[in-house]
């Protein structure tokens, strides 16, 4: 008898230390959901907006490649633009059109899709657009900074580019480091651009 008793003991103990187990699993598992639910709501959070809000008409204020080495001249690249006929393009569909004239030089267009976020707008250009980001110093994807008002996209970033390809100014000098500046003001915003 002594016996069976310690077994019903030792039996009841064990599904006690089962359930106390089970109820511990529980309820970390109702943690870990609960902060997974919790951890979107902060302020750093990304909001995604809808093209349709930021579509619009952007024009060049600044666009500058400054190399690391400061033997070699910035590249102003606005100054080689025709501005009046070099914007970027916002559609509210999601797609870009980034238009761009150099100065006695054709008018060319790179042509991309669009994400946007309260704090960004990424642009993606397509296959077959290299020369033409290269020619400009670009690269894909191409991140900007919206203001405060949402009128005003910065983009600066650390590149290595090929100055050579940007004008025959700078011939001979191997790609280089440096900064690039980009800076645009909305013009017209509107929805059926």
């Amino acid at each position: 008898m002594v016996t069976v008793t310690s077994i019903k003991n030792a039996s009841h103990s064990s599904n006690k230390m089962k359930l106390s187990l089970l109820n511990s699993l529980g309820l970390i598992i109702l943690f870990v959901i609960v902060s997974l639910n919790f951890s979107g709501c902060s302020e750093d959070s990304v909001v995604n907006v809808e093209p349709e809000e930021v579509a619009g008409t952007f024009d060049f204020t600044t666009y500058t490649f400054t190399p690391d080495a400061a033997a070699i001249q910035p590249a102003i690249v606005l100054d080689t633009l025709a501005v009046e006929n070099t914007n970027l393009r916002l559609i509210a569909g999601g797609q870009f059109i980034l238009s761009y004239q150099f100065i006695d030089g054709p008018e060319s267009v790179i042509i991309g899709d669009f994400t946007a976020t309260e704090n960004e707008i990424r642009l993606t250009v397509g296959s077959g657009n290299n020369d033409r980001l290269t020619s400009l110093l670009l690269h894909t994807p191409l991140v900007f900074n919206r203001s405060a008002n949402k009128t005003r996209l910065t983009h600066a970033s650390t590149r290595t580019v090929d100055l050579s390809a940007f004008s025959n100014r700078y011939s001979g000098i191997p790609p280089i480091t440096g900064q690039l500046e980009l800076e645009l003001l909305q013009r017209s915003a509107s929805a059926s651009d």
